[in-house]
C-alpha cells in the first residue's frame, strides 16, 4: 500500500448523452434513465467524500488541463472508459481511481461498486499500478499521450493507400529494423489498449515496458507486427491523419511521427 498525500481530490464526471448531445432534453426513456443513474452515482461519490471530510472539486472532461489536474492529490474518473482515457490524457502523475457511474457505459477499465472501491481507497486499502502509455511526437514536438492506442493512415480511411518508412528497435531480438511500406495504416497499442482489439492483438499486461504495432491491410513490406518502445514513422504519402486515443491530428507529407514508451506511466489506484 502506498499512501497518497492528503490533498484535495478532483472528480472528473462524464457528460451524459442527454447533456452532451441533446442539451438536457430528449424523449428517449433509456437516455433519460442513463442520465439520472449517472447523476445519482456522482452524488454518491460526493456524499462519501463529504462524509470522510475530504475536500474536492467536480468538473467535466471539457474543463480538463494538465496543469489543473496536477494541482490535486488524486483524481477520480467518474463515467466509463471514455472518461478514464480523457482524464488520463491530462494526467501527468496524479494517482487515478476509475469508477463506473452508468451501467450502460463501457467500463472495462473501471470499478462498478462505487461505495466499496472508494471506501477501500479512503481506508488506505489499495495499491497503485503503473499502466504504460505512449508519448507521441510530431517532427520532434510533443503532441500528446495515448493510454490505449495510436492509429495512423491516409486520412484514417482504409480505402486509401498510406506510404511510410518504419524504424524501430525490436524488443524480442534487440535489433533495429527498418522498412518502407504501404497499406491502409498502422495501429500501435499499449497493454491497456491490447484488450480492446482481441481479434488483432493478444492482450498483454498493462505494465509491460513496450507497446505492440500491426499494419492494416498491407500492400507492400514484410514487417506486419512488432514489439518496441520507440517507433519512428516517416510519412511519405499524401496528407494523412493520426489519432491519439480518440483525438485526431493532421499528418503532413514528409513529416515524422515518433511513438515512445512514456517515462510517466499512468498511476492507477487499485482498491483491495
Amino acid at each position: 500500500m502506498r499512501k497518497i498525500k492528503n490533498k484535495k481530490i478532483l472528480v472528473v464526471r462524464k457528460m451524459s448523452a442527454l447533456e452532451y448531445y441533446y442539451n438536457g432534453k430528449h424523449k428517449s426513456k433509456i437516455i433519460n434513465e442513463s442520465h439520472e443513474e449517472h447523476n445519482q452515482s456522482v452524488k454518491k461519490i460526493e456524499k462519501i467524500l463529504k462524509r470522510a471530510g475530504k475536500k474536492f472539486d467536480v468538473i467535466t472532461r471539457k474543463e480538463l488541463s494538465e496543469n489543473f489536474v496536477n494541482n490535486y492529490g488524486m483524481v477520480i474518473s467518474a463515467g466509463g472508459d471514455g472518461t478514464v482515457i480523457a482524464t488520463a490524457a491530462y494526467n501527468f502523475g496524479t494517482p487515478q481511481l476509475n469508477l463506473k457511474t452508468d451501467p450502460r457505459s463501457a467500463g472495462a477499465l473501471c470499478y462498478e461498486d462505487i461505495s466499496k472501491s472508494l471506501n477501500s481507497f479512503l481506508n488506505g486499502q489499495y495499491k497503485i499500478e503503473e499502466w504504460q502509455r505512449q508519448e507521441i511526437y510530431l517532427d520532434g514536438k510533443f503532441v500528446g499521450r495515448a493510454s490505449n492506442e495510436t492509429c495512423i493512415g491516409e486520412k484514417l480511411r482504409f480505402d486509401k493507400l498510406a506510404r511510410y518508412k518504419l524504424t524501430f528497435l525490436d524488443v524480442e531480438d534487440e535489433l533495429i529494423k527498418q522498412e518502407i511500406q504501404s497499406g491502409s495504416g498502422i495501429i500501435i497499442v499499449t497493454g491497456t489498449g491490447s484488450s480492446a482489439w482481441p481479434a488483432v492483438f493478444k492482450p498483454h499486461s498493462r505494465s509491460k515496458p513496450y507497446f505492440e504495432f500491426r499494419t492494416l491491410l498491407p500492400h507492400s513490406g514484410i514487417i506486419e507486427r512488432g514489439k518496441t518502445g520507440d517507433l519512428k514513422i516517416d510519412y511519405k504519402g499524401h496528407e494523412g491523419k493520426f489519432s491519439i486515443d480518440t483525438k485526431e491530428h493532421d499528418l503532413l507529407r514528409d513529416s515524422q511521427l515518433e511513438i515512445k514508451l512514456s517515462k510517466n506511466p499512468l498511476k492507477v489506484i487499485i482498491p483491495n
